[in-house]
């Protein structure tokens, strides 16, 4: 029975966080709820924008994302519903398919949305989440950076007032908005560039000014992060009160039916599963990366922490209930789960209160909006792609390691030149290509005692003694089809280059594995070398190491000794 509850718990959370849910933790939702429904509901509505989608998909996407996860995901606090890079990924896939704003768009993504979630789920089954390591840093920093330009630079033309270019590559967009300098409408430029310095204010200084004037940091936080929704207020009032639609040609959002959407089955062709999925793949593996990647941060800070192959169900099922009603893709955001964390939420029903208020927004606020300009939601889409721009880590990249550099820059000048998609793809190619590079000229070094201690050091970099007619080599890296040879070819140069050689210790400490190739070179070398007047002799092997050699004959063909240590392998061969 108690295996039972604790596999039912694993695969619902809300029956482990739901069994100790009190009044308290209520009252910590509750508040934290109606706080991130100011961030969340202008944010969605640009996110669907941004999407090429009408403003209540946005809202749509949000609620049943929000209701699906939280029973199913291991996130407490994490807000999952659009997000910029999604849906800027979402909007490439399908715009390059059909015609943006057509029945047949909005059709394609539900779709899009739906086999993205299925996909999510899969990958459940073939656990999936512990393999979001292959993904390196590097890549993952340069994806989102460029992502970041490309998201920023597609919202200048409604920023300026102007059409939207035809394509949203980066070259693409600076040359529609060099040809379309005459066209700018100064109303709208005039309303955006005060917007962004509102929100400029409250993200850099409001907060220390709310502090100094006595207010609680928990407050100061919640009305600097509620920013949007004063921009929104403030771009309804301005376009409402001196009529600027008719005045000045203002872009707004115009009506959002208020009515709920009710679900539906999707019908998808072979056809079009197989020309989806692989975009669907892409955008479901940045959803699991972006997401898993923002609630570690935030359970870590609790003491908490989140299950990646449980994550994967949690997110596919919000993306199949979005699909169901409508939306388009969704993950976690950073944004409003920070405000979730910040504000106090305890458990995902914040998450579910900020749901049901965006509810009551579809069902009867959704009118206050019809004056929102389209600039507004570009601005707020624009500081929300700036916070993803880490400054710090890409320093830290290009000053730490030149591999990861190169490939930072790399992935970032890809996603800028061919897309999200295919930029994307280019970067974790180049990673694994430098990886493999990096792998196929492993360190080697040649030890000696340091001291009189049983501890042995590179003789590059420290004062050690050595035996003239006895080199100890050091490999720091497994031995396999990658580098094998080139292990073999720096042995056989050293004995070369010495002829007083007659012993080669082979120090395995850093050996994890050896395959069929390193296990080749090591009987080639046992023979090329005693052929030459060499012995070869292992130390320091791991023991399932030292399991894989003993289902071979190598042990036995062996013309020297396995040592235990490389102090009793020095001793002895001295000796010797």
């Amino acid at each position: 029975m108690a295996f039972s509850t604790i596999a039912w718990s694993k695969i619902f959370p809300v029956l482990e966080w739901g069994s100790s849910y009190g009044k308290s933790s209520f009252q910590d939702d509750l508040i934290s709820g109606l706080v991130v429904t100011f961030i969340t509901v202008p944010q969605v509505i640009a996110y669907a924008f941004l999407a090429g989608l009408p403003a209540e998909v946005g809202l749509y996407a949000a609620i049943a994302a929000t209701c699906c996860y939280a029973f199913l995901g291991t996130g407490r606090t994490l807000a999952v519903g659009p997000t910029a890079i999604v849906a800027m990924m979402a909007f490439e896939t399908v715009s390059s398919l059909v015609e943006p704003g057509s029945a047949a768009y909005m059709e394609t993504m539900v779709r899009l949305t739906l086999i993205t979630g299925l996909v999510l789920v899969c990958l459940r089954v073939v656990n999936f989440g512990s393999m979001v390591n292959f993904m390196s840093h590097a890549v993952v920093t340069g994806f989102i950076t460029a992502a970041a330009v490309l998201i920023i630079i597609n919202q200048l033309t409604a920023i300026f007032g102007i059409p939207a270019a035809d394509a949203t590559g980066f070259l693409s967009v600076l040359l529609h908005l060099m040809s379309s300098i005459e066209q700018i409408n100064l109303t709208m430029l005039w309303i955006s560039v005060f917007a962004l310095m509102i929100l400029w204010f409250c993200r850099g200084f409001l907060e220390s000014i709310l502090l100094s004037k006595g207010v609680s940091k928990r407050l100061s936080g919640i009305l600097v992060k509620s920013a949007p929704m004063y921009v929104v207020v403030l771009g309804v009032v301005l376009v409402w009160s001196f009529d600027l639609v008719n005045t000045a040609g203002v872009s707004i959002i115009g009506t959002i039916p208020t009515q709920l959407p009710a679900p539906h089955l999707i019908s998808v062709s072979r056809n079009e599963f197989i020309s989806l999925l692989p975009s669907a793949f892409l955008i479901a593996l940045v959803i699991f990366i972006e997401s898993t990647s923002i609630g570690s941060v935030v359970a870590s800070k609790r003491r908490e922490k989140i299950d990646p192959n449980q994550e994967l169900v949690g997110l596919g099922a919000a993306n199949i209930g979005a699909a169901l009603f409508g939306g388009f893709p969704v993950a976690g955001s950073f944004g409003r789960t920070m405000v979730n964390f910040s504000a106090g939420a305890v458990t995902p029903i914040a998450s579910l209160i900020t749901a049901a208020c965006v509810v009551v927004t579809l069902t009867w606020l959704t009118q206050l909006f019809f004056h929102l300009p389209v600039g507004i939601l570009a601005v707020i889409i624009v500081i929300a792609a700036s916070q993803l721009i880490d400054v710090n880590a890409i320093r830290r990249i290009l000053t730490f390691n030149r591999t990861d550099a190169v490939t930072l820059i790399t992935t970032f000048i890809a996603v800028l030149a061919t897309g999200v998609e295919t930029g994307i793809l280019i970067g974790v190619g180049i990673s694994f290509m430098l990886l493999i590079r990096s792998s196929s000229k492993p360190h080697i070094a040649v030890v000696g005692r340091y001291g009189n201690s049983e501890h042995f050091r590179n003789v590059l970099r420290h004062e050690v003694s050595t035996i003239p007619n006895l080199l100890m080599v050091r490999i720091d890296e497994s031995l396999y089809f990658v580098n094998s040879r080139y292990v073999e070819t720096f042995l056989l140069d050293k004995i070369a280059d010495n002829a007083d050689l007659d012993n080669i210790l082979l120090i395995c400490t850093a050996i994890n594995f050896i395959d069929a190739s390193g296990l080749a070179v090591l009987e080639s070398l046992n023979e090329k070398l005693y052929e030459a007047g060499v012995t070869l002799n292992l130390a320091e092997i791991k023991g399932p190491v030292m399991d894989t050699l003993d289902k071979t004959d190598f042990y036995q063909n062996m013309h020297g000794k396995i040592f235990f240590t490389t102090d009793l392998a020095m001793k002895e061969l001295a000796d010797e």
